[in-house]
């Protein structure tokens, strides 16, 4: 008697869960629309200057920034980007070689690569 009562008791359980979730409201979470496309630095690795080549989907202002290895920035330069492809002259300046990274940045993204200097 006590397993049947269990079986029904698990049966009910189920069954007000299995309904209840058919209630309930879920929010997707609206990812922002990508606004850089192919981002890419030429040269890479480079000596004294390099490119950086990308794409905007729209007029908007970008944040360009060199951090080292330890995460501090080394360089930023607010860009007004078109539409279309877009570049970014970039100047190795008084670096030491090694690995940096450079990012650009939007309102709704952050897109970051390695940069090299040799």
């Amino acid at each position: 008697m006590k397993k049947l009562h269990l079986i029904l008791f698990i049966f009910i359980v189920t069954n007000l869960f299995a309904q209840q979730r058919g209630n309930i409201n879920v929010n997707k979470i609206k990812e922002p629309p990508t606004t850089i496309i192919s981002m890419a630095a030429s040269p890479n690795p480079f000596s004294t200057k390099t490119q950086i080549n990308f794409n905007s989907t729209k007029d908007q202002i970008i944040e360009f920034t060199v951090k080292n290895l330890l995460g501090k920035t080394v360089y930023l330069e607010r860009v007004d980007a078109k539409e279309g492809p877009n570049s970014i002259q970039y100047s190795r300046n008084n670096l030491t070689q090694g690995m940096y990274i450079y990012s650009l940045q939007t309102e709704s993204e952050i897109i970051s690569k390695r940069l090299i200097i040799r």
